[in-house]
């Protein structure tokens, strides 16, 4: 049968073949590659996040110093010092906060980073991190004005709850309708509310509805 024959190709068809493998071996399977500039990582290194943000308001871009691990702490957690001669002052790009708004990691996390080189024309190192941020949280009802709440954040603590970070002030609650509904998660006086908030490019919100009869 015809399509049982071996093809005999032209010279210029089997360069084209031979370019088409060596284009497909060159591409690596490091998803990474896809979505960031550059090739495969040319450095991983530790960095610790510090003050400050090159980003005005501040978005997915960090400043960081590269760090290194120098044993355990008497908590048991790893222990970090700056590394000699090491890298002061980068900007460091989170890419699992792109295009969300948020600039939510705490100064002095220590984070993974990738160094990679860009496809700038001459090639410039660039550097990316991937840590997720949570998009809810748990918080305590401190106050209401002017149509917003003040909270403060907490989390789970030795069966209660303890504060987590600064206050948050101007969180709306979108689960109020009516005029009469504004507000009601501030009272009674006398006792904690605790809520979730959740984040969004605009700010933090709450979506509690107030309780109806219908």
């Amino acid at each position: 049968m015809a399509h049982d024959r071996l093809k005999a190709y032209g010279p210029a068809t089997a360069l084209n073949y031979t370019e088409q493998r060596r284009v497909q071996s060159d591409r690596p399977a490091d998803p990474w590659t896809e979505i960031s500039p550059g090739g495969p990582p040319y450095r991983l290194l530790w960095c610790r996040v510090t003050s400050g943000a090159p980003g005005n308001p501040p978005d997915e871009r960090y400043y960081a110093d590269e760090v290194r691990p120098t044993g355990v702490d008497g908590g048991g957690h790893l222990a970090w010092e700056p590394v000699p001669n090491g890298l002061v002052g980068i900007v460091v790009h989170n890419t699992a906060e792109t295009g969300l708004g948020t600039h939510a990691l705490a100064e002095e996390a220590v984070i993974r980073v990738e160094e990679r080189l860009d496809r700038s024309g001459p090639p410039e190192m660039v550097y990316l991190a991937h840590v997720p941020v949570p998009q809810e949280r748990l918080a305590r009802i401190i106050s209401y004005a002017a149509g917003a709440y003040t909270v403060q954040p907490v989390r789970r603590q030795g069966g209660g709850f303890v504060d987590d970070g600064p206050q948050i002030a101007g969180v709306p609650n979108l689960g109020e309708l009516w005029d009469d509904e504004k507000g009601y998660l501030a009272g009674p006086t006398g006792f904690d509310r605790y809520v979730r908030i959740f984040r969004t490019p605009a700010g933090w919100i709450l979506l509690l509805h107030p309780p109806r009869m219908v």
